[in-house]
């Protein structure tokens, strides 16, 4: 049997959407506005100006977010590291990488780079076989078999945020 290394393209490239965006029924705008006015209220309960402005610009902040819709972006694996849009990030860069592929839900290729602040990327991979960009990245990168979904991954998923 042959090697199916041997057969890998030289850069995989795929577009797939930033985020997945996830319908927000009334209800959730509900509950936002609900939680939003607790905390709020908590704030000017606390008489401290510094939590009123930090829990203020939060809810404005959400609010914007939840509005925002994700933009298509190009993902290209090549032997220089990986591509996300404009920003390369070269395998030296990356210490690991893990695929997590529960369909229809979770499909993404995450990575951990060297950088001290959001060394965390996780990219989604469509309709991207995983295997094939698996045996890709394992050319040059250790899977790490033990890592799954981030919690703040799991938790933005399930409040549909």
């Amino acid at each position: 049997m042959k090697n199916k290394k041997q057969h890998l393209p030289k850069t995989i490239s795929w577009e797939a959407q930033e985020f997945i965006q996830h319908k927000k029924s009334t209800g959730w705008y509900l509950g936002f506005v609900l939680i939003s006015a607790g905390l709020l209220i908590f704030a000017l309960f606390t008489k401290s100006i510094i939590t009123i402005i930090t829990f203020t610009l939060l809810v404005i902040v959400v609010y914007i977010f939840s509005l925002q819709s994700p933009r298509q972006i190009t993902h290209t694996l090549s032997s220089s590291g990986i591509t996300v849009g404009n920003l390369l990030y070269p395998f030296k860069n990356i210490k690991s990488f893990w695929i997590v592929y529960r369909p229809p839900e979770v499909k993404t290729l995450n990575f951990e780079t060297t950088a001290y602040l959001n060394n965390q990327v996780a990219i989604q991979l469509d309709s991207q076989d995983p295997i094939e960009v698996k045996l890709f990245l394992e050319q040059y990168l250790i899977e790490d078999l033990d890592r799954e979904e981030s919690l703040s991954d799991i938790i933005s998923r399930n409040i549909k945020f």
